[in-house]
């Protein structure tokens, strides 16, 4: 009998529950999964800093600019005309993108535009360089900054550290907190062409070695995106040789770069039929393609073997008393040599390749055998 009436209250209970064939409605909208915000620093796709530099392409600087030092103008604004070449403009910008390259390096120098105390960069400067990098980056170029003809001062970190490093930090402080905002394609160099060949080339490769170190933590705490930024390490007066040794060493860190440059063999890269230790007008012997392709094996076995990428931040030949089929071919060679050993090769321009006014290139072979890389 009990079970019988349990059996009868389930049915009823059942048929409760399922009157007029209705489903009971939520009492509360379902959640929807939100779409995730994209972060405003991400902007390359790359699982890898090599990946990052493959995509930089080949690069160009806009030397004897920003860079100029030592000027003594009274006007120090005006320090950026003294080396012969107008003020940057955004058209300027433009047409670097327009022509192909995927990466500018902006050299900046301090030395000019600092307040009395020393420490302390001039507002009007530091707001000229940020316009000119929003130039850059409204183009979406791959962006390198550094701090670039401070030798008069940085080299005497071999004899006074301490002080020459209070001033390499204060600077790189003020800029790492005007740039903490801006996206991974705007760079941080360490320094330009610094060695100390008064302490030797083991010692002085430690020494830069360990400014590198110094700057790399400075960036990581100084807030913003620079936790993540990618940044570019100077090597032993950027030279290959003097790079590529056991004394130079890097800080752990999975967004770093080395840089070097190029202008070999110098005799024909920089010297003119003046010079007294040597000119060559000409170029492209066996010898000369063995050496330069021994260079990039030297970068490959050193570090981009090891997970370590390498922007060739300069690389030029002076156009003075040379074969201009030659130097043609010497910047061809170079270009593609660096691209097919991973590296962004940054070609240096002080205002003899691109007229800044016309906007054209002064030599048209060279323009055209450059363009013709970067379309391929």
């Amino acid at each position: 009998m009990k079970k019988w009436i349990l059996l009868c209250g389930l049915l009823l209970a059942l048929a409760a529950g399922c009157s007029g064939g209705k489903v009971a409605e939520p009492t509360s909208a379902p959640t929807e999964t939100p779409t995730p915000t994209p972060d405003p620093f991400d902007v390359v796709e790359a699982a890898t800093t090599q990946e990052y530099v493959d995509l930089m392409g080949v690069g160009w600087n806009v030397g004897n600019s920003l860079d100029s030092a030592n000027t003594g103008r009274t006007d120090h604004m005006k320090a950026e005309v003294a080396w012969g070449n107008p003020i940057v403009v955004q058209n300027l910008i433009k047409h670097i993108k327009a022509e192909g390259f995927k990466t500018i390096r902006v050299p900046v120098s301090y030395l000019d535009h600092m307040e009395e105390d020393g420490l302390t960069i001039k507002t009007e400067w530091l707001d000229r360089v940020q316009q000119v990098v929003d130039w850059c980056v409204e183009e979406d170029l791959f962006t390198i900054i550094n701090i670039h003809h401070e030798g008069d001062w940085l080299l005497n970190a071999s004899k006074d550290y301490d002080g020459a490093m209070k001033r390499y930090t204060s600077i790189w402080n003020q800029i790492a907190e005007r740039f903490s905002g801006y996206n991974e394609k705007l760079i941080f160099e360490s320094m330009n062409e610094i060695g100390f060949d008064d302490l030797g080339t083991k010692k002085g490769c430690e020494l830069i070695s360990k400014i590198n170190a110094e700057f790399v933590e400075l960036v990581r705490k100084s807030g913003g995106f620079n936790d993540k930024r990618y940044l570019l390490l100077a090597g032993y007066w950027t030279d290959i040789d003097r790079t590529c040794t056991a004394e130079y060493t890097l800080p752990e860190d999975d967004r770093i770069m080395v840089s070097v440059h190029y202008y070999s063999p110098a005799d024909f890269a920089i010297a003119d039929a003046a010079t007294s230790w040597g000119y060559r007008k000409t170029w492209g012997t066996d010898a000369d393609l063995d050496y330069l392709k021994g260079q990039f094996e030297k970068l490959k076995t050193w570090f981009t073997d090891k997970g370590i990428p390498v922007i060739v931040g300069e690389y030029g030949v002076i156009d003075k008393d040379k074969d201009e089929e030659d130097r043609v071919y010497w910047f061809e060679c170079v270009t593609k040599t660096a691209l097919e050993y991973g590296c962004c090769p940054v070609v240096w321009d002080n205002g003899e390749l691109i007229h800044r006014f016309k906007y054209e290139w002064k030599a048209p072979e060279l323009g055209e055998a450059l363009k013709k890389i970067m379309a391929e």
